[in-house]
């Protein structure tokens, strides 16, 4: 999956486990972004995800930010269509920097395709609110992934959420593959649209 956590087709084997840590440094609010994931294969085709955010501003605690629940399917085996289709559905929960509470419900199609090595995928989801500030409303995200050069590559995210606020995030990336089994990625995302925020963010993801 890409930086900003926009899917691909594939999904964990059955029985695999990837561990993930991401830290974010950012303006809106300002301060450090924690995130602790954990992946695993249910089967050959299913895996879940469930990973929480705390948010650490500039000298101060930690203080809960988000939390995700997710399923995610894949259809058959990768090339078998033309463009590879996965479904996931997700709950998150996100408390904003006035307090509010907001739970939200996330059915996705990821259309995905891999081609000389590169990799395109589109993703479109219907974000419904469930309570909380928003409105439910259709956003999406796309992402673009160079070829490997050696244990390196490259690419780029674009994402629009307009439910709970209005975003039009791009963010650049590279990869660094430091095993088989394990990756590094960094990047950093710029919001075009409300309040023009922007991020840094390195990720790491080990597999087991």
């Amino acid at each position: 999956d890409y930086l900003g956590a926009t899917f691909v087709f594939v999904t964990l084997d059955s029985r695999e486990l990837e561990l993930e840590y991401w830290l974010d440094a950012q303006d809106g609010p300002r301060g450090l972004l924690h995130t602790l994931g954990v992946e695993y294969g249910l089967t050959n085709h299913w895996m879940a995800d469930v990973s929480a955010r705390w948010l650490q501003r500039s000298g101060g605690p930690f203080a809960f930010s988000q939390g995700f629940l997710e399923l995610r399917h894949r259809f058959g085996e990768e090339g078998r269509y033309f463009v590879d289709p996965a479904v996931s559905l997700e709950f998150e929960i996100r408390r904003d920097p006035e307090g509010g509470t907001h739970r939200l419900l996330e059915p996705r199609v990821v259309l995905s395709r891999d081609f000389d090595g590169w990799n395109a995928t589109v993703n479109l989801f219907y974000v419904i609110v469930i309570g909380g500030r928003g409105r439910s409303a259709f956003e999406g995200a796309a992402g673009l992934r160079s070829p490997a050069f050696g244990h390196w590559s490259a690419g780029v995210e674009l994402r629009r959420e307009v439910a709970l606020e209005s975003e039009s995030v791009v963010i650049p990336q590279v990869w660094y593959r430091l095993s088989p089994e394990a990756y590094l990625k960094a990047g950093g995302g710029r919001n075009f649209a409300g309040e023009k925020n922007s991020f840094l963010r390195v990720a790491c993801e080990i597999e087991f």
